[in-house]
């Protein structure tokens, strides 16, 4: 990435990155997908930022030609930079939680490609609020049953998925599942995880 000197450079920066990555740092609070990096793809913020500008420039341009000391100017440069890509990151984030894209997509039969990259980012993401049962099948045959809920966590770092499920529960020669008289939370690193089953 080109080193920022001066101002024009410096007004660049803050005109095609600034918002798209507050776009996508607002996005990637609603989904378990990350926020590309900074000098890895300064090329998506540069276009998010674009699309930004298409949909809004025509609702803050008057104000750019105000005959003002810099009150209307001041506070439309800090809506379009800053005020509109929050707003913005939070549609999408809430739409790509929501699937209405994918909704909208279903009813013309189209099929397209789901923004979270994996399974496990995708069904942790869409956690019920108090949360779920789920029976961890560890590499060596054994099992861990636990409470996953509001305390818990389940990794979205794709070189480690570990799992930490707040209750830790035990479970019967009957199959009836019984918390422990101590309540218990458990880490459960990924190399140990062979699969995971969920009971709502």
């Amino acid at each position: 990435m080109a080193e920022v000197k001066g101002l024009e450079n410096f007004q660049l920066v803050l005109f095609f990155l600034v918002p798209g990555i507050v776009i996508l740092s607002i996005r990637s609070k609603f989904i378990a997908g990350r926020i590309p990096s900074l000098k890895e793809d300064v090329l998506a913020f540069v276009v998010v930022s674009l699309i930004y500008y298409s949909i809004t420039i025509p609702f803050v341009e008057p104000s750019w030609f105000a005959n003002d000391s810099g009150g209307i100017r001041v506070w439309s440069w800090i809506a379009l930079i800053l005020i509109g890509p929050t707003l913005f990151g939070l549609a999408l984030g809430i739409s790509s939680q929501l699937g209405w894209v994918e909704r909208l997509a279903d009813r013309f039969g189209l099929s397209i490609i789901h923004v979270i990259p994996t399974a496990w980012d995708w069904h942790f993401s869409k956690m019920p609020r108090g949360g779920l049962f789920i029976m961890v099948t560890l590499t060596n045959g054994g099992t861990v049953a636990g409470h996953f809920g509001s305390n818990s966590f389940a990794s979205s770092d794709a070189k480690e998925r570990d799992l930490y499920l707040e209750e830790e529960y035990q479970i019967s020669k009957s199959g009836d599942w019984e918390p422990r008289p101590e309540k218990v939370g458990i880490l459960i690193p990924a190399r140990e995880i062979r699969h995971i089953e969920f009971w709502h």
